[in-house]
């Protein structure tokens, strides 16, 4: 049973613990989160995330895309439709269309 404070100073020094503990457990759960989180990239990094084999990459103009040449999926990051778009900007425009918010 928690032993309350019998006079304001005892409080504010606890109030200050109390803080700090709160402050220390979401350290420690961010440093955990942030572990995870590099934990699972180097378990996907450049792994294919239809079939899970490993992908390699291959150059499409000015673009390297990442090709699984198990089940045959070619993967694109962030900015890399769009550099096709502005050399391709037929089909590919199409398609961007569809996606774009």
């Amino acid at each position: 049973m928690p032993v309350k404070p019998s006079n304001p100073e005892e409080e504010y020094f606890a109030r200050l613990e109390a803080e700090r503990r709160r402050k220390a457990a979401q350290e420690r759960q961010a440093q955990i989160q942030e572990e995870e989180r590099q934990q699972q990239r180097t378990l996907h990094f450049m792994k294919c995330p239809k079939c899970g084999m490993q992908l390699e990459e291959i150059a499409f103009g000015d673009v390297r895309v990442d090709k699984c040449f198990s089940c045959e999926g070619m993967w694109l990051d962030k900015g890399e439709l769009e550099t096709i778009q502005t050399k391709e900007p037929g089909f590919v425009g199409r398609l961007l269309k569809v996606f774009r918010s």
